[in-house]
């Protein structure tokens, strides 16, 4: 067992007291980040079916979507040449999933994707889900059901 003065017990407070102050400073900065930019959300687009709209022509779509255990693919075509980057995450209204972001890789003909994708598990087996797609840091959403 470790003795400790007064002015070692001190020190050591004061450090337990800074690293809480910022460990609660970085979640609050966390959760202004990702309410900055608001997503542009599609009420219309069928994202499981013939895809959403983003950027003009390009379509975002998700290709074989069954439940949280069953992989699928997720693809962006038409999408801008100067796009540097897309990625996807999932969640539920009111329900946080976690951190499950899945980046896109550019292909040679132009289009965007990644496979071996899995929903977020979810314990109150629901089935409304949101995904949100960033691309280049502007940031769009649409709702789907699974079965």
């Amino acid at each position: 067992m470790i003795h400790l003065n007064k002015p070692q017990k001190i020190t050591l407070a004061i450090c337990l007291f800074l690293f809480a102050g910022i460990k609660v400073a970085t979640i609050f900065w966390w959760q202004n980040k990702q309410n900055q930019s608001p997503s542009q959300h599609n009420h219309t687009c069928q994202v499981t079916q013939q895809g959403c709209p983003f950027l003009g022509n390009a379509i975002f779509r998700l290709h074989g979507v069954g439940g949280h255990k069953t992989p699928f693919r997720i693809h962006a075509d038409n999408v801008p040449a100067s796009v540097k980057q897309i990625s996807a995450s999932f969640s539920m209204k009111d329900m946080d999933m976690g951190f499950n972001r899945f980046d896109l890789v550019k292909q040679a003909d132009g289009s965007w994707h990644t496979d071996n994708v899995y929903l977020p598990f979810c314990t109150a087996a629901r089935h409304d889900w949101l995904v949100e797609w960033t691309v280049d840091g502007q940031r769009f959403q649409a709702a789907f059901q699974t079965q």
